[in-house]
């Protein structure tokens, strides 16, 4: 009782802070909105807020983790509160390097939180918010790659080819042969569900043969 009560405490304060970090960001009082957001880490995560931002969406979820559960709330507020840092940086400093490194890792977080809670609508909503974001930036890899896997999983097909073809365009090692095995596999579903994820059979046909030339 006494964990849930502290649990239910803590979705109460994070929703009265995260309420003011947009209402200060709607304002264009980023730095009163970026306070709002150092206060959440110290007081709601217990983490000095300098050392929290230089740890990886793995040490977090690691952190976080306790007999292989996910301490989704936790977790939560982290991803949250680095989305919002990097959107109020974003919106004070344009395209930065800080808000594409915040943005990748509260998709990482957001992506496990998904899978914990498996399908979750408001977790999807922050996982496609953040691919949306990071849309307007060169990312790494490794996050590119998270974002086709949840394409493919969500039978996104049109979308999880556009980020083979990113990750062909920037040399990832072994991704001519991904694409070919993307194909053959989406070639032994039926038509309906080709055409629903926005991606027929004779696109598909179209890209095998691009892979040859």
């Amino acid at each position: 009782m006494a964990q849930t009560d502290y649990i239910m405490r803590m979705i109460e304060q994070f929703a009265a802070i995260l309420a003011a970090i947009i209402f200060k960001k709607s304002g264009q009082d980023y730095d009163s909105a970026l306070e709002k957001i150092n206060e959440a880490y110290n007081g709601l995560l217990h983490l000095d807020p300098d050392v929290a931002r230089l740890l990886s969406a793995e040490q977090i979820i690691a952190d976080h983790t306790y007999n292989n559960i996910l301490d989704g709330e936790s977790i939560e507020v982290a991803a949250c509160l680095l989305f919002q840092e990097a959107d109020v940086l974003e919106l004070r400093d344009g395209k930065n390097e800080l808000s594409r490194d915040y943005y990748q890792k509260a998709l990482a977080l957001f992506l496990a939180l998904l899978e914990q809670k498996n399908g979750d609508g408001k977790h999807r909503d922050y996982v496609e918010n953040s691919i949306v974001k990071l849309d307007s930036y060169e990312i790494e890899s490794a996050a590119q790659r998270k974002i086709y896997e949840y394409f493919l999983q969500n039978e996104k097909y049109g979308k999880a080819e556009d980020r083979l073809y990113y990750l062909l365009e920037s040399g990832d090692p072994g991704i001519k042969d991904e694409l070919s095995a993307f194909y053959a596999a989406l070639l032994e579903k039926d038509d309906l569900a080709l055409e629903k994820g926005n991606l027929p059979r004779s696109e598909i046909e179209e890209g095998r043969l691009r892979l040859l030339t």
